[in-house]
């Protein structure tokens, strides 16, 4: 009876879900960058700022490295929470090797409803991933900065 709108929302579902997982993976290249960013400019300009021990400033600029390093763990950690697919062999088990085999349709609408709900579970943890990058970025330029501010003091 609804064989061809259960599909629909089936297969919006799973494109739904696909371009949930490739926002994970953009978010965690994006986080390898950012902690290579923070290591280059920790290394260029905290060599120079620290001869002669730390300031206040270069204090800030290493605290700031760190905490841009624990918003990166944040982001690369890996989880097993991620729901992107069924399984098949629960599909079969349910749907298809049963007793009374589940119609094609009643098939696609379950599993529609099952990736909606994947989908809405997903999103609260990639929200969680946005704000630790986005956290890192802020950290970042605070770093630069306060290595900026480091150098000038000792006169470099």
């Amino acid at each position: 009876m609804h064989d061809l709108e259960y599909e629909l929302a089936f297969e919006e579902a799973g494109r739904a879900l696909e371009q949930q997982e490739r926002a994970v993976y953009e978010l965690r290249a994006q986080g390898g960058v950012l902690v290579a960013a923070a290591a280059i400019t920790t290394s260029l300009f905290g060599s120079r700022a620290v001869s002669g021990g730390l300031t206040a400033a270069g204090w800030c600029a290493m605290s700031a490295f760190a905490l841009v390093g624990a918003s990166v763990l944040v982001v690369l950690w890996p989880r097993r929470d991620w729901e992107f697919g069924a399984n098949a062999t629960d599909v079969i088990a349910t749907y298809i090797e049963t007793a009374a085999p589940v119609a094609l349709d009643r098939i696609h609408r379950d599993l529609a409803l099952h990736r909606a709900a994947s989908h809405v579970r997903n999103a609260a943890e990639l929200r969680v991933l946005a704000v630790a990058l986005r956290l890192g970025l802020l950290l970042l330029v605070v770093e630069v900065a306060a290595w900026v501010v480091a150098l000038s003091e000792r006169g470099h």
